[in-house]
């Protein structure tokens, strides 16, 4: 039995824009990260090594990007508005929080 064309189109199509909900994503813009009132979105970020990714405020609540581990920069400025950038020049998986709400607003870099 032959599968029409498009209905395989249409399933492939359905398949990878379910992937796109599974948690990573290349964030709006592809490198960008909302700071909102109390979570970060997308908070799992996945880009290529020699990419910036730029937050930027968009709540009304002061939150900082504070990184998680040993050899880690130190913390953005908390602010309730603006932006903080942070280049990621090597492969590897960088999680942050921020510091004032703790484990529960935090984020993740993979780099690949």
């Amino acid at each position: 039995m032959r599968i029409p064309r498009i209905i395989v189109a249409i399933t492939i199509t359905a398949i990878l824009g379910a992937g796109a909900s599974c948690g990573d994503s290349t964030g709006p813009g592809g490198n960008s990260v909302s700071v909102e009132d109390n979570l970060f979105d997308p908070d799992n970020l996945t880009v290529a090594p020699g990419t910036t990714v730029t937050w930027t405020w968009s709540g009304s609540v002061d939150h900082n990007v504070t990184w998680d581990g040993a050899g880690q920069p130190g913390p953005s400025p908390t602010q309730s508005s603006g932006t903080y950038s942070r280049a990621f020049a090597t492969a590897g998986t960088f999680e942050y929080q921020c510091s004032i709400h703790g484990p529960a607003m935090s984020g993740t870099i993979v780099v690949q």
